[in-house]
This record gives C-alpha cells, sequence and structure tokens, in this order.
C-alpha cells in the first residue's frame, strides 16, 4: 500500500515546535490536520493570560494562518476539538466561533481538560480541513436541533469523509436526558449518532473512528458496553471501527456525562479492522486499527500500557508506558500495511498533563523535530484501567 504524499508545515510563528517530534500541521492528500493551537508566542511562551476570549482568538488566528499557509481557508475547516481548562467559558469561546464562522459551521466537539502545556493556556483548538474540490455539506438533523444555537453542525462532510460534532444526551431543546446516567446517556447518544449519519447521507458501517468522552472514567464501560452489545452486536471482529474511551472534566452543560465523536469513510469497500493479542480488549469488537478498503484514512483506537492478559505495563514510568503505546500504533498500522511515518495526527492524554514533554521525548525516538505528526497533548482526569499514565489517539493516512 503506497503511503500518502505529506507536507509538513512548522512556521516561524511556531518555532517552539521546531524543537520537538511534531508539526504544527500536516497536509495528506486533501486534508489538513491542524495540532492543538494556543495563545503563544513563537517560545510558547503564554499570552493574553486569564483572558479565554483573547486565548481563543489568538488560537483561530494560528489555525488561519496555517491554513493560508496550505492554500486553505477557514471555509474549509470541516472539523474542530476544543479543549477548556474550565467548561463554565465553554460559550465565551463558542462566541468567538460566531465570530469566526459565518455559516456552513463545522463539527465541533467540546471538552473539558485537565491542561496542556503550560497552566496558563485555558483553552487548545485543534482543527482538521479538507482542502479537495468539491462542496462542503454541514447538516442537523432535527433531533439535534439545539446546536443551530451554536456555531457548530451534527455533522460536517466533504470530499470522502464525514465528521460529527461530539453528540451529547439532549432533546430537540438541548435539555438533557437523562442527567448522570452514562447507560442510558449513551443509548441516546448512538441514537443521535445514527440521525447525523443518514442526514449526511452516511451509516454505522462508514464509521472508521469512533472516541466517546466520559466525565467519570467508571462510565467507560456503560458507553463501550452499549456500544458492543447494542449496537455493534453479532457485527464480525475483523470488520469493527475504533474506539476510543477517555474521561474528561465536563462537558458544555451539567448533568452531560457522555460526548461521542465520529468520523467516517465513504470510500468503497468494507471496513478492515486490525488488533493486537498484546492488548486486552483484542476480542471484543473494538479495533485496534480501522479503515474502509478503498481508503486512506486509519482509524487507531487510543492505545494503552496493558498487556492482552490486562497486566499493566511500566507501572509508574512515563517514558517506557509511551514506548510501549507507540509499540502498538506501530503493530495495528503494519497490519494494514502502514508505518508510524504514516501518522499524520496525534492526541495524546495525560493523567498528568506535565508529561507530555517526556513522551514527546519518546517521539522524537520516531519522529524527525519539527516534521512528525499534528500533535495535541491534553490533560484527562481517567483511563480505563488504574496504573495507566497516558492514553495516545492517532490519525494515519496511507
Amino acid at each position: 500500500m503506497s503511503s500518502e504524499k505529506k507536507d509538513y508545515l512548522t512556521p516561524k510563528s511556531h518555532s517552539w515546535a521546531r524543537k520537538l517530534p511534531m508539526s504544527a500541521a500536516v497536509r495528506a492528500g486533501d486534508l489538513l490536520f491542524i495540532s492543538g493551537q494556543v495563545s503563544a508566542d513563537a517560545g510558547l511562551k503564554p499570552g493574553n493570560i486569564g483572558n479565554v476570549k483573547a486565548q481563543a482568538r489568538a488560537a483561530f488566528a494560528n489555525i488561519k494562518a496555517l491554513l493560508r499557509e496550505a492554500g486553505g481557508s477557514m471555509a474549509d475547516i470541516v472539523d474542530i476539538m476544543s479543549f477548556h481548562t474550565d467548561v463554565r467559558q465553554m460559550d465565551e469561546v463558542f462566541d468567538v466561533g460566531r465570530q469566526v464562522f459565518k455559516n456552513d459551521f463545522p463539527a465541533w466537539t467540546a471538552l473539558g481538560m485537565h491542561g496542556t502545556y503550560d497552566p496558563e493556556f485555558l483553552v487548545s483548538i485543534r482543527a482538521i480541513a479538507h482542502l479537495g474540490a468539491g462542496k462542503k455539506k454541514c447538516v442537523t438533523p432535527k433531533s439535534m436541533a439545539w446546536m443551530n444555537k451554536l456555531p457548530m453542525s451534527a455533522a460536517c462532510i466533504k470530499g470522502d469523509y464525514l465528521f460529527t460534532s461530539g453528540i451529547v444526551s439532549a432533546d430537540a431543546a438541548g435539555n438533557v436526558i437523562s442527567p448522570g446516567d452514562h447507560y442510558a446517556q449513551a443509548r441516546v447518544c448512538y441514537d443521535r449518532l445514527r440521525d447525523t449519519l443518514k442526514a449526511g447521507g452516511a451509516g454505522l458501517d462508514d464509521v472508521v473512528d469512533m472516541i466517546c468522552f466520559n466525565q467519570d472514567a467508571r462510565g467507560m464501560d456503560d458507553a463501550v458496553n452499549c456500544w458492543c452489545n447494542e449496537v455493534v452486536d453479532g457485527l464480525p471482529i475483523n470488520r469493527v471501527t475504533s474506539y476510543t474511551a477517555i474521561a474528561m472534566t465536563g462537558f458544555h452543560k451539567l448533568g452531560m456525562v457522555g460526548a461521542y465523536r465520529a468520523i467516517a469513510d465513504f470510500s468503497p469497500g468494507p471496513r478492515i479492522a486490525t488488533n493486537l493479542p498484546s492488548v486486552h480488549w483484542h476480542k471484543e469488537r473494538i479495533a485496534g486499527a480501522a479503515k474502509k478498503k478503498g481508503g486512506r484514512l486509519i482509524g487507531i483506537s487510543g492505545q494503552v500500557a496493558s498487556d492482552g492478559d490486562r497486566n499493566i505495563v511500566a507501572r509508574g514510568d512515563p517514558a517506557a508506558q509511551a514506548r510501549y503505546c507507540f509499540s502498538q500504533i506501530r503493530g495495528v498500522l503494519e497490519k494494514h500495511g502502514a508505518s508510524l511515518e504514516d501518522v499524520v495526527e496525534i492526541t495524546s492524554f495525560h493523567k498528568d498533563p506535565r508529561a507530555w514533554r517526556q513522551v514527546m521525548q519518546v517521539g522524537e525516538e520516531i519522529w524527525r523535530k519539527g516534521r512528525g505528526p499534528a500533535w495535541t497533548p491534553i490533560g484527562c482526569t481517567g483511563l480505563y484501567m488504574e496504573g495507566y499514565q497516558h492514553e495516545i489517539y492517532a490519525l494515519a493516512m496511507v
């Protein structure tokens, strides 16, 4: 399988990233993957301290500049994920989003976080843009009409891809359904996911990547069990999609305990799943990595430091755990005929946000400084098993 040609963008405005195994943005084919942007100078010194709106404006300005360098514009953005140190400030960031996007709103997943590069950063915004020909289509089904009040669409479609916003348990007016109940909310969210995919001309079989975010790590079992036992029950293991579960600090409204984001690929052929026996969920209906047979995008489940028998690997050693996670990513990619060089985006979730430096030092064993994946390090509140220090989620293009 031939690898997709990639362009790595790390301009002078992001000189700090040239010292790390990452890029500010990576273009692969029609897609541009933009790392989490923060309000910082070329040396990563925080700016607009204490002012979340000013920080959001700076982050979007960085995104706009990176898009311009790649030959695109803000109208090409199809997917946003914003991370907030205070969930009460999400609406202020949405206010900035209304100034940035006037129509054809992207999919947008807003999440509480435990921190990123520096504790002064209040918001980090990562994005995916589609720079290819064709019209961008944005849809929001009636069941999710509350989204029309925000600068987001339930799904954004362009070319071969559909991106959903973080789907939450709410009625059409935005009232929270089953507050605090992880399983009940998961059911609602999966129903809303079906609505969203249908509105965009896709189905569950087109999904190549799923992430569930939970307010409480103990809710992950409910989210995953509902998915495996009700949504994809009976599906052969070699036809399932990737699925990542992370605990974050919160969501847009009090009582929401889960948010679900999906990527669908309209490329021809069935979905193909790979996994390794060295990960504890290898016999469940969750892929280590998934892609369409005729597609280029590979969704990679968040990889963790445990073996096939659920034993924690390298407990207490952040670097060794990161090395193990990257080895797992390498393994599932090789089964697709791909390699770590094909990784275009990483979001690394850390129980301690300060661990990002150690994980990126491990990344230097794989990628060149300033020419690695678009990389967003995020502090999270919980991972699936006690003893995990990170979970490393990635996308690859071949």
